[in-house]
Formats: structure tokens, sequence, C-alpha cells
């Protein structure tokens, strides 16, 4: 049962307004597939292709399932049934009466196998037996789906009847499945035909390494997004000595600098969603981002990342790393060029501030430093100098609030079902809630896998260090893992 390339091909069928194309755009991976809750809206039998390692046919609703039925019923009888059923979309093809039902088996008298949705919701009516029974007399092997689109529940009754017709049931939310949900019914499907068993162990194993690609190339995004913050920063030349344009300018570049940083980052997001074909999720169109909170508002700083007590292991670790410069008057919060946190001035500041973001100053030349202060400035920033720069960041809450935003973002789109048609805006809070019950927030990572990044994250503020982002990719490859193998339903994270 396949199309003419020996790709294996199913007609997914059914009662009108049952699911049949959320069952389609989630076993696809594709979101762009048309679902409407206008009862009919699937008037055209469309073809959807995954890689094109099998195809699914998304059929329109029966039309006159029991004067179809009427006719077809010497099928049961004919040596080859299929043989009645292209008869009778020969003799009814362009009939107003029949129209839906000759487009619906017209690849099933192609050799397309059959899946059949229904609502579990719903409950079983005389028309779904007459249904039923006309699937059964094509021959072709069959799997019922019983999809879920509301509370009440029927399902029980729709195993009894649908165990009599076809040679499978299965379960299956179109909304919430996950990539092993999809693997397990192409297994089922696999097992129901020998023939279709080749050619599908073949696309489940592709599928899965695909998969796993897909993964390793959401840490490299993750790893790459920190190789490129990190060090980043923004410089700008002063045109005036005058202390409020001065003052202005230093303002301009520090919007400048997380603006250039939220770009860095949405980019990111960005190439990761597309790595999954998900174009429902993207950046708002009127904030253009895809969080409730943006990357640097005291929201997001105060929910995620490390707590407290672990950013004051992370202040020492970093400290231990690099050593003080000029923050060391300051608590590590300014934004000078080559900053990093000394050991116990960078434990005592992230210990007083708590969760709370350092603020994104922007140091004037000469603006109220004394001497002293003045000696440890780089040249460009010195009194009288005629330059600005900005970054790196060095606070110590920063990298671990991007890996945060980056892991939920991957953990979003690997959970989300294709099949699902809400355009999402991430709840920063809600997000939080359901990556720590599962245990996949950052601060919830074993102590040596922090304090491993910590020093990392010290020596990419100051340069580019290949062994430094190796070591990152190993420890994000592990906590990806763990979150694609986790059950997470997002639905509470999700505005």
């Amino acid at each position: 049962m396949s199309t003419p390339n020996d790709t294996p091909a199913f007609a997914i069928v059914g009662a009108v307004n049952h699911g049949k194309s959320s069952v389609v755009s989630t076993l696809a991976e594709n979101d762009q597939v048309r679902v409407s809750p206008i009862p009919g809206e699937t008037v055209e039998c469309q073809r959807f292709s995954l890689r094109e390692l099998f195809v699914f046919y998304d059929t329109p609703g029966f039309q006159n399932a029991r004067e179809a039925l009427h006719e077809l019923r010497p099928a049961g009888e004919a040596a080859e049934p299929l043989r009645v059923f292209r008869a009778f979309v020969e003799r009814h093809r362009g009939e107003v009466a029949f129209d839906a039902e000759c487009r619906l088996f017209a690849p099933v008298v192609d050799g397309a196998g059959l899946i059949y949705v229904v609502d579990g919701s719903r409950p079983v009516l005389d028309i779904h037996l007459a249904e039923m029974e006309l699937l059964r007399l094509t021959g072709a092997p069959r799997l019922a789906i019983i999809n879920r689109s509301g509370a009440d529940d029927h399902v029980t009754a729709w195993k009894r009847r649908l165990g009599l017709h076809f040679n499978a049931v299965r379960e299956f939310d179109a909304h919430h499945a996950s990539q092993a949900d999809r693997i397990e019914l192409l297994e089922t499907l696999a097992g129901i035909e020998q023939g279709w068993k080749p050619r599908l162990s073949q696309a489940i194993a592709l599928l899965q390494q695909e998969w796993s690609a897909r993964l390793d190339d959401c840490v490299d995004l993750v790893v790459d997004l920190l190789a490129d913050c990190l060090p980043h920063t923004q410089t700008a030349t002063l045109a005036s000595r005058d202390p409020s344009q001065r003052a202005a300018a230093g303002e301009a570049l520090k919007s400048r600098y997380m603006a250039s940083i939220a770009a860095i980052e949405a980019r990111a997001h960005g190439r990761i969603i597309e790595l999954f074909s998900h174009h429902l999720v993207s950046a708002d169109r009127e904030t253009e981002r895809l969080f409730s909170d943006d990357l640097f508002s005291e929201s997001t700083w105060n929910l995620l990342g490390l707590g407290p007590r672990q950013l004051l292991t992370a202040g020492a670790t970093a400290g231990a790393a690099v050593g003080a410069t000029t923050d060391l008057l300051t608590a590590g919060h300014t934004l000078f060029v080559g900053t990093a946190v000394g050991a116990a001035v960078g434990a005592a500041g992230a210990l007083a501030l708590g969760k709370q973001r350092p603020e994104l100053s922007v140091a004037l030349p000469g603006a109220g430093m004394p001497s002293p202060v003045r000696k440890l400035l780089p040249r460009r920033l010195r009194l009288g100098g005629d330059a600005l720069s900005v970054g790196p960041y060095a606070a110590l809450n920063f990298p671990w609030i991007l890996i945060d935003r980056a892991l939920a973002t991957i953990a979003y789109v690997v959970h989300r079902s294709h099949g699902r048609r809400d355009r999402a805006i991430l709840d920063t809070s809600r997000l939080r809630e359901v990556l720590q019950s599962a245990g996949l927030a950052v601060a919830q990572w074993e102590a040596v896998e922090r304090k491993t990044c910590e020093r990392a994250f010290a020596v990419l503020r100051k340069r580019h260090d290949a062994t430094a982002l190796a070591t990152l990719r190993g420890v994000i490859r592990r906590q990806v893992a763990r979150l694609a193998a986790a059950h997470l339903e997002f639905e509470a994270a999700v505005e």
C-alpha cells in the first residue's frame, strides 16, 4: 500500500470535524495544514509528506455514508474489493451527492492505507457505524485513532465498536502528542501491514536520527548565543564634553547595548523554532518578542537564573578564575571593558543584590571618579577621553538567564504539537513553574555542572576559547537531552 515511488501512503478519513486535519498536522509536523472549526471545511483531498518518507492525504469528511454503503456492500463478497470502490468513484465522479466520498476513496483505490479518526469526547452514532463498515469493506489495512477535543468521555464505547472493523485502535491526542507518540503510532502502522514494515521501519530510524540531529543543532545555537553575548561590547564616540550630553550619550549607548543583546537572543530563538517547523511560534507582532517579559526586565531577573546563594558561589568561582579588576569598587556591576568579578567582592555583591538585576550603568570619563579609580580605567575611559564602551556584562546571572530562556524555547517547541493553532507568547512565571516541576531550570542543575560553566563563562567574557565552548556544549547537551525526554505540559505556560 504505497505511492508509485513505493513511499507508504495513508488516507486520513473520518467524520466531519473530528480532528482529521489536526492529526495530519501532527504526524506530518506541519502546522500549516488548514484546520477549521467549520464543519466540512476540508473539501479537497490534500497531500502532505514528511520528507517523502511517507505521505498523508487529508480527505473530506463523509457526505452520504449510508447511501454509499448501500451501493458498496457487494465489495464484501468481491475477490478484489477495491475494484468495486474504483467503479463507484468512476461512476459518481463529478456528482454533488457523492463528491466527498469520491475524493475520500481516490487515494484508497490507488493503494493508500486508512487511518480513521474519531472524537472520543463525542458519542458513537449510527452514521459512524456506516462509516466504519464502508472502510472495512475496502479490505485495506486500517488503523483507528481516537482523538479527544472535549471533556466528555465516550472512549470505551468507541473502542468496542472500532475493534470490530479495524486492524488496530489507538488513542492519540493530536494537540498534545510528543515525538515519542508519533513514533509509536508509526510503529503501529508498520505492524498492521507486512508490506509497510521495511519502509516504515526505515522511516522511523531516519526520523529518530533527524530528531537527534535537531537537538544537537539546538545545543550549538545555545552555545553560540553565549559565545556572542558574553564578550559583547558597544562603543560610542563623544562629540561634546558637556556633562549633560555625555550623560545622554551614555544612556543611548546603554540602550544600544541592551537592544543588541536582545537581537542576538531573538535570532537564536528564531533558529531554534525553525528547526522544528513551528510557524505559529514567533515573536509577538507588537512587542517583537517571544517571551512575555523581555531579557532585561526585573521580572525576568527575579524569576529565572540562579538563586541568591547559588550566585554567591558563582561569584567566588568567577573571581577565582579571572581575578578582580576595575569592578572592585562597584561590586562587579558596572559595564567597563574587560571587567571581571573578584572572588570576595563578587560573592559579597551577589549576596547583597540577591536576584536583582545589576544596574546597566555606563561609566562616563572622569564623571565623579576619584583619582585611584581613573588610574584603573582603560585609556579610552579616562578623564578627557572621547569614547565610551559598554560590556562585557559581568553580571553573574546574565549567562544563566540566557540559558534558562533558550532551554525554555527548546522545551516548548520540542513538546508543542503541530496540531495546535494558537500563537504562543511564553509567560515567564508560568514557564518557570513548568521547568522547575520537571527539575530542568538552571538553578536545579548539579553544583559541579554550574561550577564548570562558571569557569567557562569567565574565560568567554575575555576571549573566544574553543575549550570553554566545548565544555559548555557538553553540559548543555546533557540538559537538552533531559528536557527532550521529559513529559512537559505547556498549556499553563502560554498566554
